[in-house]
């Protein structure tokens, strides 16, 4: 029988994609057609098994045109969804994250969240060399979210130049102990990015983050 060959899935090889796909036709219709040269004319091969044989490869081909389909139709919904992106121009979300782009007297939107109450809390803001410029005390804070917003200022009240800049928080439990916080960014979406090959980018005020990091829409 011709399935014997590995037609279906054997390490020969002919069912791969792409160049493979085309090499793999050629070989079953060559191996039909040997198999009809050479069969026995005192015991042929009943043409039930050509017909399921044929089937078969049928099915085959269907399922790979399909598969191309799909993939097809998969990249250009992907496409689509990027390109709705655009509609959160102008809408203020809230994004995963902790790094931000400033401007110069720009003001940025941070929060934090926390799964059990602090007895103190520090939110500090490092230059893009990791040396702190700003330092808040925000003393004990119960659990939950909690947002503020910088204006862009050092610890003396000067305006901090342009450049890359990242928050973290410091908060601890009364016997010292730290307590997480998981940070984000909110603000407006200023514009978006498609040109990086990996979905959409949104700028927030200005900063770049992923579609997939925004948490809420407002």
């Amino acid at each position: 029988m011709v399935s014997s060959v590995g037609v279906y899935g054997s390490s020969t090889g002919l069912n791969t994609t792409g160049a493979g796909e085309a090499m793999g036709k050629d070989a079953f219709l060559k191996l039909l057609v040997t198999q009809l040269q050479n069969q026995d004319p005192l015991n042929p091969t009943e043409n039930t098994e050509f017909v399921a044989q044929l089937a078969q490869f049928s099915s085959l081909e269907g399922i790979q045109n399909l598969n191309s389909t799909m993939t097809g139709m998969a990249g250009s919904i992907g496409s689509m969804g990027d390109l709705g992106s655009a509609g959160l121009i102008g809408r203020m979300v809230k994004a995963d994250g902790e790094a931000f782009e400033h401007a110069g007297g720009q003001e940025h939107g941070i929060g934090f969240e926390t799964g059990s109450a602090s007895a103190s809390t520090r939110l500090i803001i490092a230059d893009e060399y990791g040396l702190p410029v700003r330092t808040i005390d925000l003393g004990p804070l119960s659990a939950g979210e909690h947002e503020l917003v910088w204006d862009g200022t050092d610890d003396s009240g000067s305006q901090l130049p342009p450049g890359k800049y990242a928050f973290s928080v410091d908060a601890r439990g009364s016997n010292g102990s730290p307590i997480e916080a998981a940070k984000y960014l909110l603000g407006f979406v200023t514009g978006i990015n498609l040109a990086d090959g990996n979905g959409a980018s949104l700028y927030l005020n200005g900063t770049p983050v992923r579609k997939e990091s925004i948490k809420e829409i407002f």
